[in-house]
C-alpha cells in the first residue's frame, strides 16, 4: 500500500535527509542508492526538490541504508490516557 505524505514536508524531508546521511556515510551516490532501493532516481530527485514522497519509497529507501520506517507511541498523549486526563 502506498500513502502520500505530502501534508508534512518537514517529515519528508527529514526522513530523506537521514537516508542520504546514511547513504553518503557508505560511500554510494543517488544513482547507487536508487539502484539498491530499487526506485527510479529520478523519485529521489523529485524528493528533494518537492519535499513529497510516498511512504512506500521511503520505506525502500531507508530499508536499502539499514534503517526501517517505524511508527512510535507518544509516551506523552499515553500518560495522559493512563491518568484519564484524555478520555
Amino acid at each position: 500500500m502506498t500513502i502520500s505524505i505530502a501534508q508534512n514536508n518537514s517529515l519528508t524531508t527529514s526522513l530523506m535527509a537521514e537516508i542520504l546521511q546514511h547513504a553518503k556515510a557508505r560511500g554510494w551516490s543517488q544513482n547507487t542508492l536508487a539502484q539498491r532501493a530499487s526506485v527510479p532516481d529520478s523519485s529521489i530527485s523529485r524528493i528533494k526538490r518537492t519535499g513529497r514522497a510516498d511512504l512506500d519509497t521511503l520505506a525502500k529507501l531507508a530499508s536499502a541504508v539499514g534503517l526501517r520506517l517505524t511508527l512510535l507511541p507518544d509516551s506523552d498523549y499515553a500518560e495522559k490516557v493512563n491518568r484519564g486526563e484524555l478520555f
